[in-house]
């Protein structure tokens, strides 16, 4: 399957990146989100000492 796509002329001269990704069809049922399948995913404790820890890795 070919499809063309138009460029803009202005824009010729610069570097592009196309993303081509599937449209999800009408008759495909979409899961809905759940938000507490992701509750405390990036809860932490201590940063302070975390943050340390990692800069003490770059340091070594």
């Amino acid at each position: 399957m070919k499809k063309l796509i138009d460029i803009p002329d202005d824009s010729s001269s610069e570097p592009a990146k196309i993303i081509v990704s599937p449209i999800l069809h009408v008759g495909i049922e979409k899961a809905e989100l759940n938000p507490e399948q992701f509750f405390g995913v990036s809860h932490l404790n201590n940063i302070d000492q975390l943050l340390r820890i990692m800069r003490d890795e770059w340091e070594h």
